[in-house]
């Protein structure tokens, strides 16, 4: 299981990076926090690998995001949606907010 986190978030980490250049975190920094974050987004249930990696994009652009209350509120309250379509949902929240900031 180990081997496949750890292929998973290199794998996550070089599609980010080509899709994101703006990302300049060294490889060896940002490995070692997306497998954090991958390890505590096992703690919401996340299933679908998309989900995954949306959770890893969002802790790319804003480190330690799961670990604030309200976040972990959002994706640990049942709402009759899954954790995967929460974090969907949470997602496009935080990009509506981000679009909206830098708007003239």
């Amino acid at each position: 299981m180990t081997q496949f986190l750890d292929s998973f978030v290199r794998d996550t980490v070089r599609k980010l990076k080509q899709q994101f250049p703006a990302i300049t975190e060294p490889d060896e920094h940002l490995n070692a926090r997306m497998k954090i974050a991958l390890e505590y987004a096992n703690v919401f249930s996340l299933k679908e690998k998309n989900a995954k990696h949306n959770f890893l994009m969002l802790e790319a652009f804003y480190p330690g995001f799961y670990l604030k209350a309200e976040v972990k509120k959002w994706l640990k309250t049942p709402n009759g949606y899954s954790a995967d379509q929460r974090l969907e949902d949470f997602k496009h929240v935080i990009i509506n907010r981000e679009s909206r900031r830098f708007e003239w």
